[in-house]
Order: structure tokens, then sequence, then C-alpha cells
């Protein structure tokens, strides 16, 4: 070899050539001509050419007697980066295959780089490169309980451990080759790419991003990075922290169920006994002249909907305070059809009921569940056009130990941003609305042990599932 690559790095390119020992590897030396020709001041193993023939060019060689000057120009920015001293690596299509080329920069007494050499190779996605040598290490690496990914400077994807193709949802072959800002959906890519720069300059990098699995499902994925654990591979530890985010989320909701109860209480009584007065004084108003009769409806119209809001504030708050006896579901369920009935003819809008025989009693609040059925039945009529139907059916589902009843209407429905905000406080797509309603009825079925499941879609109407468990002792 020509003495000049005693100033390379011979141990790095060593290694490089020992993890790549199964695939033929081409070692070449280029330097640069004034007018901008680069020329071969050495070659030594396999080269392809354009049409991925192999081809060993004598020294002095150009590389535009290799390769086209468009070819050549799409890598001149890579050469000349090498040429300045920085270390380069890049994939080069030729024919129906891949090159992997690395270029390493030389430098001389005066340390101005006059040579680059480099080391290519035919990568085959089918055929990696095993990056991890020692059989302890990979033993270790494979089985390692956290997902594990090595990625190239380029943020390839170079080897995978077997909990991140789990992870994942893929193969190791799928993984490995491509980019890893590909696994990041679209908002995430620009973050990764920017963060990317921070671990080529030596800091540890830490985020969250979300990843769309080949099923469609979301997994919310927590990442850390560090550079150069392994030569030239830096590492990436991927964590699923889907669950410890659907617990937030229900953390924060119980806080915010806990602190409304709370403010409902306080909120309720110091409201009420002016409230009452105020109203008391307005009627005896009301009785003793005509002349403002309008207004004075108008502010007991107003003072009747304060007491509807604080009667709900008030059932929420003593939410856990509940009578419970053996009830008949049926019954309950009876008796609130033939209290909205009416409501449903002037609508004209019929309501179906379907029940299943010899369904057992509960251990429940009836007149709670009353209101939570009141509160459905009640939206599932407002939400429908003339003539539609309400279907109420109630079934058992012994598999399971549930009780289950389906509250469905044919009417708008709502949209998936809707879906996501009902059972918030203050949240209603009503003008009159308080958003109560759900959220106290979301409180009454989770301190009776049951779910409530919202099924709904725009245009095609919404069903309500609540499933309350049969066999419950207080």
């Amino acid at each position: 070899m020509n003495k000049q690559y005693e100033e390379v790095d011979i141990r790095r390119i060593a290694d490089f050539h020992n993890t790549l020992s199964h695939c033929p590897i081409h070692l070449f030396g280029l330097k640069r001509e004034e007018k901008g020709d680069y020329i071969f001041t050495h070659s030594s193993g396999a080269m392809h050419d354009a049409r991925g023939v192999s081809v060993k060019p004598a020294p002095g060689t150009k590389l535009y007697d290799l390769y086209s000057k468009d070819l050549v120009s799409s890598w001149t920015s890579q050469i000349e980066k090498a040429f300045s001293g920085q270390m380069q690596t890049a994939d080069i299509k030729l024919a129906d295959q891949t090159l992997r080329t690395t270029l390493y920069p030389v430098s001389g007494e005066n340390e101005e780089i006059h040579e680059v050499v480099g080391t290519s190779y035919i990568l085959s996605k089918h055929a990696q490169p095993q990056v991890i040598q020692d059989n302890k290490f990979k033993q270790l690496f494979n089985h390692a309980l956290e997902a594990i990914v090595l990625c190239r400077s380029n943020m390839e994807i170079a080897e995978v451990n077997e909990r991140a193709c789990e992870l994942l949802e893929l193969t190791r072959d799928k993984l490995i080759g491509e980019n890893a800002e590909s696994f990041f959906m679209k908002n995430g890519r620009d973050v990764i790419r920017r963060k990317w720069k921070e671990v080529m300059h030596g800091n540890k990098i830490r985020g969250e991003f979300r990843y769309r699995t080949p099923e469609g499902y979301i997994k919310e994925l927590e990442y850390s990075c560090e550079k150069d654990i392994v030569d030239q591979l830096h590492v990436t530890i991927l964590k699923d922290i889907t669950d410890q985010k659907l617990t937030e989320q229900k953390l924060l909701k119980a806080e915010t169920l806990n602190v409304v109860g709370e403010l409902a209480a306080g909120v309720a009584h110091e409201i009420r006994n002016p409230l009452t007065s105020l109203k008391g004084f307005v009627q005896l108003i009301q009785n003793q002249t005509d002349d403002f009769n309008q207004y004075l409806s108008i502010i007991l119209s107003e003072v009747d909907r304060i007491e509807h809001i604080i009667k709900e504030f008030l059932v929420l708050s003593k939410s856990n305070s509940q009578n419970f006896e053996k009830a008949s579901i049926t019954g309950i369920i009876r008796d609130t059809v033939d209290l909205l009935n009416t409501q449903a003819i002037i609508k004209n809008i019929e309501i179906l009921t379907d029940v299943d025989e010899d369904i057992p009693h509960l251990f429940c609040d009836p007149m709670q569940l009353k209101q939570v059925f009141i509160n459905f039945i009640k939206n599932a009529i407002e939400a429908s056009s003339i003539g539609d139907a309400v279907e109420v059916n109630i079934k058992t589902c012994r598999e399971s130990e549930y009780v289950q009843i389906q509250i469905r209407d044919y009417g708008c429905g709502m949209d998936e941003w809707v879906l996501k905000k009902i059972g918030k406080p203050f949240f209603t797509t009503k003008e009159e609305g308080t958003g109560l309603g759900l959220m106290v009825s979301n409180n009454i079925i989770k301190h009776h042990n049951g779910k409530l499941d919202v099924q709904s879609k725009k245009g095609r109407g919404t069903n309500f599932i609540i499933s309350l468990p049969l066999n419950q002792e207080k």
C-alpha cells in the first residue's frame, strides 16, 4: 500500500472490513486535481461500474472514466467534505444494486488533506452485515428486556434486537436498512432530524413520539439516543409508554372529578339560599302586579335553570353516598320510558324496548340509575329527527357476569373530536346544556362498578352502552 496510507486509521478500516467479511470489499484512494478531476491513486478488491460490472481501475484512472459526469456530480458534495476533513458515508444506486461507500480523509505533515481513501461494498438488505461480533454481547443484545436499535450516522438502522421487533411489530429484515425517521409520524420527523444532529455532536437525547403499527394502531413510545456505543453505531432505546399515558389521562380525569365534586358542594350551598329568597320575592311581585309579567317570567325561567345546574352539582358531590338495594333493572327502565314517552310522542319519536327474559335483580341505587337512564334517553330523543326511533335494549352477558343496557338513536351523531371530549366538565354541544349531565351519569356508573362505552358516527347516530355487574354486594 502507498506510504501515504500510514496516516489513515488502519485499525478502523480493518475493523470495518471484519464486519463485512462475507461480502466483496473495494479499498481505494483518490486525489483531487486542480481542474476538479478525481484520480485513483490505489485500488484493490472488487469495484463496480455504473452497470454493476466488477472492474479494477489502475492508478491514474479518473472517476469520470468510469462514471458519467452527472453521476459524479451527485457525489461531489460528499467527496469535497471528505477532502475538507470529514468522514463521509453514502449509498450509491448502481443498476439494481446499492453500493455503500465510506470516505476517510488523509492529512499530511502540514495537516492539509491531500488524499481520501475509501471502502465500498455491495449492500444487500437481506444479507446485512453483522455489526455485533462478540457472541456473548450478541446474546445479551438480543435478549435484553429493552427494545434496542443501532443506527448509522445517516439514521439508517443497522441492527435491532428481538424486543425492538416485538415493539414495532416488524421483522428484523423489514427494519434493517430502513431510515429510523420513517417510523415517526409526520409531525415528529422534523423534530427527530433536529435532535439527531445533537446526537452527532455527542449529546444524549430523549423524547417521545407516536408510532403507527402495521395494523394501524397508535403506540406512544419513548426514546433515548446516544452516540458511538458501538464503533460508528449509535444506540436508541425504545420504551412503550402507551399504558402509562392512558393511566395519566385517567388520573387527570379522576382529579378533575374530585375537584369539581368538592367545588359543587361548596358552590351549591352558597348559592341555594340567596337563590331561594330571590325566587320567592319574584313570585310575590308577580302575584301582586301584571305590569312586568313578561320580564318576571324570564327571571323565573333563568332562576329555574340555575336551580337545575345546582341539583346536578349536588348529585355530583354526593355520588359516593348511595342507597343500595336489590332492584329490578327492567322495572327502572320501564319507569324511565313511561316518564319520557310524552316528550317522545310530541316529537313523533317511538321508543322501542327489547328486554331479555329473567334478568336478575341488581344491587344498586334505583334513583341514581333512573337519573342515568333519563339523561341518556332524553339525549337520544333530542338528537333524533321527527319520525325516528330510539332503541332501548337490555340483555344479560352471563359469561362476563354483566347486564348490558344499550340506548341507541339514529340522529345527528358526533364527530371524533366531540366524542373524545364528551364527559368533560362544562363541555356540551347544546345551546342550553351545562355539560354536567354525562359527567354525573358516568360518575354514578363508576360507583356501581360498571362501565360506559359510547359509539357514534357523524350523521349515523349514537349508541350508549352501559354495563353493570350482576353479582355485586356492598
